[in-house]
């Protein structure tokens, strides 16, 4: 394990300036280069207007970011090892802690399936929430884990297809609910308190919710579609971004009701996985 926290040179930067401004953040990014080339653009647009938005932004958040600094690294640690003693395993990631633009709230990035970023900004300071969206995040590197020790050929993965999103993400939910249990439903998808509605709209329209994504996927994926499905910047259909994160977990939570929790876990090793999810989508 390995946890690169460069939020302690946001905070020095931050506070050794009364007021903060463009020239202090840039001076910031501009000292990780490398950390901030996966953040920068897949997982947040650098343009001056975002730039200036989260510099606006950041004093309603500077507490929980210091909070979660001093928090978040025994947080993970604790999680990792949870996983590896749950499922005997012995997973050497990689952590990058770092205070982005108010993007993405955390990922495991494309080209090192076991480097995994935090955004510290955007996350809340409750260790309960903390410790889930670690676990959901620990949990797509377990997921994967699972797969390469059964000899998963992932030159068959299409990474970017949404009936793929839709069994990672509700694998890495699924996980987080079994390594942090017994928290209020909407946590496991918001991270955070309020997310009630947003499970409720779910609950409401999933039937509608099963149809309009059959209908997307069924017509040919692309990225406004991924956005609107499991991207913060989506939720234009029934006004909650990221229900396809909810209906992953319905999809991967009823699989293993069928073929068990091991078999689901790893059902995309020999099995057409999106085959299957398109016909749970098409069920009633």
């Amino acid at each position: 394990m390995r946890i690169e926290n460069i939020i302690p040179d946001f905070l020095v930067v931050y506070e050794s300036n009364q007021d903060f401004r463009m020239t202090d953040l840039e001076k910031y990014i501009n000292k990780h280069p490398d950390i901030f080339k996966q953040y920068f653009p897949n997982h947040c647009p650098k343009t001056e207007e975002r730039l200036q938005m989260a510099i606006n932004k950041y004093p309603t958040k500077i507490d929980d970011i210091r909070m979660i600094s001093e928090q978040l690294p025994t947080i993970i640690k604790d999680v990792e090892a949870l996983f590896n003693k749950t499922f005997k395993l012995d997973m050497a990631l990689h952590y990058k802690l770092i205070v982005g633009t108010f993007g993405s709230n955390a990922f495991v990035t494309r080209d090192n399936k076991r480097e995994i970023y935090f955004a510290v900004e955007k996350l809340s300071a409750d260790i309960e929430h903390l410790k889930v969206i670690v676990a959901h995040e620990i949990g797509h590197v377990a997921h994967f884990s699972f797969a390469t020790n059964q000899d998963m050929d992932w030159t068959t993965v299409d990474w970017m297809h949404g009936l793929t999103t839709l069994y990672t993400e509700g694998a890495a939910t699924y996980l987080s609910e079994k390594i942090v249990p017994d928290l209020n439903e909407s946590v496991y998808f918001t991270y955070d308190d309020e997310g009630d509605s947003w499970v409720k709209c779910y609950e409401v329209n999933k039937t509608e919710v099963k149809r309009r994504f059959l209908e997307d996927v069924s017509n040919g994926w692309n990225m406004a579609k991924e956005k609107e499905w499991f991207r913060l910047s989506g939720g234009n259909y029934f006004g909650h971004n990221r229900l396809g994160y909810l209906l992953g977990t319905d999809y991967v939570e009823q699989l293993v009701d069928r073929v068990g929790e091991e078999e689901a876990l790893t059902f995309w090793v020999e099995n057409d996985v999106k085959k299957d999810i398109l016909a749970w989508l098409d069920t009633k």
